[in-house]
């Protein structure tokens, strides 16, 4: 389970009323003409036939399904360290809403981007900055 908004709650509604109305079986959200799950070759030839529509070259590397999540979790690290949040509290949060069982999933998707780098260095050093002293320069050698 994750959490929506309101919004998508009602779009969502209303698609399993539309769509769902003959059949019985809830079991998945998006099911395949013939019933049951779409297969991942099916996903796979949909998005390209997205992109290829969209005029977005694909390389066979990407871009892939999988790359908007990464980004999305990127997105929500570079926004709060931004916003000066709290990431050790904040990171089980997008952990369950990754739908992850630990937080050693979601590590994998976050990933320091250059522009992140000078707020990180700033945070630590106003945070933290008495766990390493500076060094004088005469014990640089």
């Amino acid at each position: 389970m994750i959490p929506i908004s309101n919004n998508l709650k009602k779009r969502f509604q209303e698609y399993i009323k539309n769509v769902h109305y003959l059949n019985s079986s809830t079991s998945f959200l998006f099911q395949s003409p013939f019933g049951g799950r779409y297969s991942e070759n099916t996903i796979y030839k949909l998005f390209r036939g997205i992109l290829w529509k969209a005029k977005i070259s694909h390389s066979g590397k990407g871009p892939r399904l999988h790359d908007f999540r990464h980004t999305f979790a990127v997105h929500c690290l570079k926004k709060w360290v931004i916003n000066e949040e709290n990431i050790t509290n904040l990171l089980p949060y997008l952990s369950a809403y990754l739908g992850h069982n630990d937080l050693r999933g979601t590590q994998r998707y976050l990933r320091l981007t250059v522009d992140l780098y000078p707020n990180i260095i700033n945070s630590v050093e106003k945070n933290l900055s008495f766990l390493i002293p500076e060094v004088s320069s005469n014990e640089a050698n």
